[in-house]
């Protein structure tokens, strides 16, 4: 049997659309919602729970298995947004720390007993 496979060039990423403080904001209202999600589906599973303690719901489907089965997904959106958001801002934290870096690095050099690898270390002498 063969396979044909066609290369997806015409395809784009949406993202490459974003500069990287647009991807920040994307990515803090993304981490945002995942949260608030996930709160919300926290909510309902125990007000789920509250309701069904006293017997099912005439003419009512229990939503009870369908949160449970929603919120490990939420809570790994969740993580992978907050991953996502954590890593473009060191990226941001560390572009602007080379930035400093470059525009006002002093090269330094030491002479004298300064630039000695290991300090000396002076002791009392002992008494006799």
């Amino acid at each position: 049997m063969l396979y044909f496979y066609s290369r997806m060039s015409d395809l784009k990423n949406p993202l490459d659309q974003l500069d990287h403080q647009e991807l920040l904001w994307l990515t803090g209202i993304l981490k945002d919602a995942c949260r608030e999600k996930l709160e919300k589906n926290l909510v309902s599973q125990a007000f789920e729970s509250r309701l069904y303690q006293r017997g099912p719901v005439k003419g009512r489907l229990d939503p009870r298995p369908f949160l449970k089965i929603w919120e490990p997904r939420y809570r790994k959106f969740l993580a992978i947004a907050e991953e996502l958001h954590t890593q473009l801002e060191a990226d941001e934290a560390r572009a602007a720390a080379e930035g400093l870096r470059d525009k006002f690095e002093v090269p330094v050099r030491r002479q004298g007993p300064g630039s000695a690898q290991m300090p000396l270390e002076l002791r009392p002498r002992a008494r006799r």
